[in-house]
């Protein structure tokens, strides 16, 4: 699930040599997009481990994946692995077919509004580690791989009155290439703010509580009704379709069981905190949960901002940031601002307890920025152009031609 990229394997990793003069056309009938078996499964986490292990050895890395595998978010049908096989070639004596390229989907709940309101539930797949061992590379293979996946996944898990709707993933080269095949990219911007101890932080803010565990349940339960309320609503005066993936709990315990695997192999801890939480004096609680990236070095470890909730700031705190601020929608008492702010400061703590380079939020509202700002007034948004380009392809029945299409609450919950 690390990002969607066609990625270089390590010289030497197959285990057979390859005459280039015996591979298949990228057209031809013998090639197969198949789920994979439980050895072919394992074939692909060994080879591709040297591109996407970071820290890990081959071993914990392999750990790792089956600990992924074993979530609630991802048993029972939520992962598939897919594999471009040559059937024109014998199996080995494990099972394993010749394996041109790879990648996983991961089955998401996700919303579609229309201009006037319609909601409905519908499926949507994530689509990640999209490989293609050296030995194969440029041949086609990825292509043609993804144009059968974009074929199967119109009806993939399909449920009766509940359709696929759209996937989405996240390039790591570039916006052109996915796009060919109908993924699309979409804003992809984040602000960053460096990790802090309490003594460094002179804004003074009221005292964030920190989340745990046991808290997560309740406040995404309470994130999809509001989620599901402010998507009821019509759409502005453009008349978009708005989409959503829903952030519940059984995703954000995938997101976090990654970093339990790697903060127990490497460094011996458990990460307790997993968000923090604000409440007003009016009642409203804004929270954000997070999760740690854990990279080669410290510059490449970050905190994740996974999603940012403020109660009652309504459908406009999901929109992007570069959405003009309207005069109504900042309170003359800045509590929404103040309790961002305070939010983003613990996170602050938190990466510098963990010694993370930095906190990344993705895709920040208006409201939010202006809680950076106020405890960082350097902070900038950053474009991104390369990595991490949030993607998003339609299928089955599209809405009208020419309708624009928002990616609602479009942050790192969502990513794969």
């Amino acid at each position: 699930m690390d990002a969607s990229s066609v990625h270089d394997a390590p010289n030497g990793s197959m285990s057979v040599s390859v005459n280039p003069t015996d591979l298949p056309s990228p057209s031809s009938k013998s090639l197969r997009l198949v789920e994979a078996t439980e050895a072919e499964m394992l074939e692909c986490s060994t080879i591709n481990s040297m591109s996407w292990r970071g820290p890990l050895t081959t071993e914990q890395y392999l750990l790792r994946e089956a600990h992924l595998r074993d979530q609630a978010f991802t048993c029972d049908g939520g992962i598939t692995y897919w594999v471009l096989v040559d059937t024109a070639v014998p199996p080995t004596s494990k099972g394993v077919r010749r394996i041109l390229s790879s990648c996983e989907t991961l089955k998401k709940r996700a919303l579609i509004a229309d201009a006037d309101g319609g909601l409905r539930e519908v499926i949507s797949h994530g689509i990640g580690s999209v490989y293609c061992n050296p030995i194969f590379r440029g041949r086609g293979y990825a292509q043609r791989m993804l144009v059968g996946l974009a074929n199967n996944l119109d009806t993939w898990q399909q449920e009766e009155g509940v359709n696929v709707a759209f996937t989405v993933l996240w390039s790591d080269i570039g916006k052109s290439f996915y796009a060919k095949f109908g993924w699309d990219p979409y804003p992809s911007t984040h602000l960053a703010l460096p990790p802090k101890s309490r003594q460094e932080c002179a804004v003074d803010l009221a005292v964030a509580s920190i989340l745990k565990a046991g808290d997560l349940e309740e406040l995404c339960r309470c994130d999809e009704l509001s989620l599901r309320s402010d998507m009821a609503e019509p759409a502005a005066h453009d008349g978009s379709t708005r989409v959503a993936l829903i952030a519940d709990v059984a995703t954000m315990q995938w997101h976090h069981a990654r970093e339990e695997f790697l903060a127990q192999e490497l460094l011996g801890r458990w990460p307790t905190a997993k968000g923090a939480m604000v409440e007003t004096a009016d009642g409203r609680r804004t929270w954000c949960i997070w999760t740690r990236t854990f990279g080669s070095s410290q510059e490449e470890s970050v905190l994740n901002i996974l999603r940012l909730v403020v109660e009652g700031e309504g459908a406009f705190g999901r929109q992007s940031p570069d959405t003009p601020l309207p005069g109504d929608a900042r309170p003359s008492d800045e509590t929404m601002i103040q309790a961002i702010a305070a939010i983003l400061q613990a996170a602050q703590y938190e990466a510098a307890e963990w010694a993370m380079s930095s906190v990344q939020f993705w895709n920040p509202s208006p409201l939010s920025m202006l809680g950076a700002k106020l405890i960082d007034p350097s902070v900038v948004l950053t474009d991104r152009d390369e990595e991490s380009i949030a993607s998003l392809r339609w299928h089955g029945h599209a809405p009208t031609r020419g309708t624009k299409i928002d990616w609602v609450s479009n942050e790192k919950y969502a990513w794969c």
